[in-house]
Order: C-alpha cells, then structure tokens, then sequence
C-alpha cells in the first residue's frame, strides 16, 4: 500500500498542501516546528481516524484559519493494487471567541468540532472506515507505550486489530456506549433513583461485546509478542548483551460483573472489563518501564511498532505505510543501520528529521527528499 496524493487545508500549521507521493523512502527535513510532524501526524489520522496528539479535535484546525473554520486531510491511496480516497474533514462550530471557553469553545480556546469522514467519496462511520488506509507511525512520543498509562497500550493493540477487522471497532464502540450507560445507571442507584436489578440488562451487554475485545486482544497480543521479540533480536548491535522482548495481554480482573457488583456499587464506576486492562511488556522478564534503560526502552518501543507493520503486513496483500517521524536521531549509529535494514523493504516510508545527517540512507536510496522552510515543502535537488 502507498500513498500517491495527500492534500492538506488547515491542518495545524499548514494552510495548504498538496504532495504527490511514491512507493519508496520519502525524506522529509526540517527546523524544529517548521511542520514535520504534523505532517507525519496527517497522514496517520487518514489510517486511525484520530489525532494521536491533539486532547481535543478543534486542536487540529489551523489557529489563523479564516472563517468558517475547515479542516481538510484527504488521500488517494493504491490498496491492493485498487486505488482508495479517504478524506476527513473538521469543521468549527459556530459561536465562542478564540481563546475563551465560550458557546462553541473549549476551555483550550479549541473549538468544538464536526466531523465527516468519507471513502471514495461516501460518507462512513469511522469504524467503517478504518483500516481502508493502513499506517504504522513511530515518533519520539512512543516511550509512552511502556511508561504511559494502560489507556496507551490498549490503543496500540485496538488500532492494529481495528486496522484489520472493523468488527473490532465496532465492538469497541458498542461496549464503551453500554459502559457509560451502566456507569449512570450505578450513579442512580447510589442516589435512589433507580434499582439494582436494572443493572442485569446492561451486564449482559457488556459482557456480550467484552468476551469479542477481550479474544481480539489476546490473540493480536501474542502474535505481536512473537513479532516483536524477532524485531528486537534484529534491532541489537553486536556489542549488545542479548535481551529477551515479550508483550502480554492481561485483562484487570477475572471477577465477572455479577461478582464485582458490590464493589461497582460502592464507587458508582464498573471496575473490571476490557476497559481497565493492560498489556505487559518485559525485558528478560523484568517490566521494561521500571528496569530498563531509556535506550532499551526506545528500542522495545521501535520494536513493537516493527511488530505491528509485520502484523499487518501479514494479514493483508500489502504493508503498511510506515511513518517514521524524527527516530534516527534517537538512536545509536548501530540501530540506525538496523533499523533502515528493517525499513528498507516496506513499499512506502516516509520519514522526517531535523539533522539529515543522521539518516542512514544514501540519496540514492530515496525516493524523494523534501525540506520545510518558511511553511512550504521544496523538493530537494537530485529528487
């Protein structure tokens, strides 16, 4: 799968752009700020549907965008040798001033937010259209995947699957529709407003949906274990002592909802499901976030994100887009070399830097090599 056209309108920091792309190693250099990111950041949102930075979706829309206030990502990709267009759209809701928690606004000064997502020019539900693009994306943010919170590793397991099965997605969105139903209803009850008996209803809902998430989860996590072990293995310099990577899903309780009742009761919260669950990741099986290095850390994270285009990749005819967004400059010159081994046969790549002097690429090598300056993106000479 590659990506052969990205437009972009008001997204963060660019007011416009269109890029033409190709199968390969694509470049991207640039100044700290000058938009590599948010470029990375665009094409991923294309594949999970989301922002995986921004805390609110207004955050996203270009903060000197003139009225009304529009948000455009769009792609034509080539999937399975058929071409696909996927475009999201945002727009700002009328009312609120900028910077003001306002009709309209959030207390950020973001502004709420519609959103239409459409593939080949349909309109679709977003667990409708995930997956029809699909991406793996690396950053330096990605320690987070072993020192952050479960939240963050669950996404990493939810995305990889959702990518694949959208009945997956589905899943997702049902149970967390019926767990915000049983959390109110807990809430009434605690205030006499309701009977407990009424709980029975949705239990059996949730648990419905929560036995699919968790038999998902459990069969990704070790296929994602197997593949990261492989990954970390090849990422080693020789230098280095050898270290055992293993993942692990582990759902929070075996308690069922009838058994954690009480307890449900006493905090107003459903307290055991796919919702509070994690996924372990250990180093010669110690937990990595509190024993290992941080550049054993780093390598565990570029690991598991290898293990996750491999995952993909050998589901479905073609790989994934991998979007590798300022990596090199965190490793050491050994795992750069492996690790451009590793990216060198993925059909397109496309990585950003603030020092090209780190990447292991000769320009021959690249497909295209692109620089930001002054908010516009050059193609370099010999490109």
């Amino acid at each position: 799968m590659h990506i052969t056209r990205l437009q972009l309108s008001n997204f963060r920091s660019w007011a416009e752009l269109g890029l033409d792309l190709g199968p390969g190693i694509t470049l991207v250099s640039g100044a700290n700020a000058a938009g590599k990111s948010n470029l990375v950041e665009a094409i991923y949102m294309l594949a999970s549907l989301r922002s995986t930075r921004a805390q609110t979706e207004g955050e996203l829309i270009r903060w000197e965008a003139d009225e009304p206030q529009v948000m455009r990502v769009a792609a034509t990709a080539l999937a399975d040798s058929e071409p696909i267009e996927v475009e999201i759209a945002l727009a700002a809701r009328a009312g609120g001033a900028a910077g003001t928690a306002g009709a309209g606004r959030q207390r950020s000064g973001a502004p709420l937010t519609s959103k239409r997502i459409r593939v080949n020019g349909v309109n679709r539900r977003a667990a409708e259209a995930l997956g029809a693009i699909r991406a793996v994306q690396f950053t330096t943010l990605d320690l987070d995947l072993l020192t952050g919170s479960s939240s963050v590793r669950r996404r990493y397991l939810d995305v990889a699957i959702g990518q694949l099965h959208r009945s997956h997605a589905s899943n997702l969105s049902r149970y967390q529709r019926t767990l915000s139903q049983r959390n109110a209803l807990l809430k009434l009850i605690a205030e006499g407003r309701a009977y407990e008996s009424e709980l029975q209803q949705w239990d059996e809902m949730l648990e419905s949906s929560a036995e699919q998430i968790w038999s998902a989860r459990s069969e990704a996590g070790q296929t994602l274990s197997d593949l990261a072990a492989a990954r970390h293995v090849g990422l080693r310099a020789p230098d280095d002592p050898a270290e055992s990577l293993s993942l692990t899903y582990q759902p929070a309780d075996s308690q069922t909802l009838r058994e954690s009742r009480p307890r449900d009761l006493a905090r107003g919260s459903t307290s055991v499901g796919p919702h509070r669950d994690d996924l372990l990741i250990d180093l010669d099986g110690r937990p990595a976030a509190n024993f290992a290095s941080r550049a054993q850390q780093r390598a565990a994270a570029l690991s598991m994100r290898l293990a996750e285009a491999d995952y993909l990749a050998a589901q479905s005819a073609d790989s994934p887009i991998l979007l590798l967004d300022d990596v090199f400059s965190e490793l050491d010159p050994a795992r750069r070399e492996r690790t451009a081994e590793a990216v060198a046969a993925v059909e397109q790549v496309i990585l950003t830097t603030a020092d090209p002097a780190v990447i292991p690429f000769q320009p021959t090598e690249l497909a295209a090599s692109y620089t930001i300056a002054d908010a516009e993106l050059r193609l370099d000479r010999g490109s």
